[in-house]
């Protein structure tokens, strides 16, 4: 019986040692797809109707980082770049449809007064190293562009998130940063929602409307 015992622990130690050189050496990489509700923001729908581009860059945005001592995370960020802008722009025009190509097809006979294009620029996260830091943060800026339906660019618009998510213990890496990257999607979001209508180059294209 001691002998199997001794096996079984010899056995563990093994695997333990096995998975932390895989992620000491950088063999193991986390995947990390971010998923989550986005709420529709509670505003008044601005009286134009918009089309919405969401282009292959943006439905397919991954982020790819190796971290030091760590490991090479891999984020997924497409499907949830879906979900919030859909959620997003519903509600605060009086009509949002998808389109696929800019210039619209036949623009002057277009009932779309104008189009959006989002993009996610840059996307960085810090995740601690040893037990000292506590959380994880994450930082996004997204370029958000207004075309007219023929293609002429209206103006385009920087917005930044910051999010932060508590590490409450060493394997929960990973949950912490999807977290922390929702958490600044929702920033983008709220930005977006409250502040459109007040950028220069939009409020004076709503006014001629």
């Amino acid at each position: 019986m001691q002998l199997m015992q001794i096996r079984a622990y010899w056995r563990q130690a093994r695997l333990l040692l096995g998975v932390l050189a895989c992620y000491l050496l950088g063999g193991c990489a986390p995947v990390i797809l971010v998923d989550a509700e986005f709420p529709q923001p509670l505003v008044e729908p601005l009286p134009v109707r918009i089309g919405l581009l969401l282009n292959e860059e943006l439905l397919a945005y991954e982020y790819i980082e190796r971290i030091p001592q760590q490991a090479s995370y891999t984020i997924r960020i497409g499907n949830a770049n879906a979900l919030m802008m859909n959620r997003l722009f519903q509600p605060m025009f009086a009509a949002v449809e998808s389109v696929d190509d800019l210039p619209l097809a036949q623009p002057g006979s277009s009932r779309i007064d104008g189009v959006l294009i989002p993009e996610l620029e840059r996307y960085e996260f810090d995740v601690p190293i040893g037990m000292q830091d506590e959380f994880v943060e994450v930082w996004m800026q997204y370029l958000l562009r207004l075309y007219e339906p023929n293609g002429e660019l209206i103006t385009e618009w920087p917005i930044s998130g910051y999010g932060k998510s508590e590490l409450t213990k060493t394997s929960d890496r990973v949950n912490a940063i999807s977290r922390a990257t929702v958490l600044a999607m929702r920033e983008v979001g709220a930005v977006i929602a409250t502040k459109f209508a007040e950028q220069p180059e939009i409020e004076y294209w709503l006014q001629e409307r």
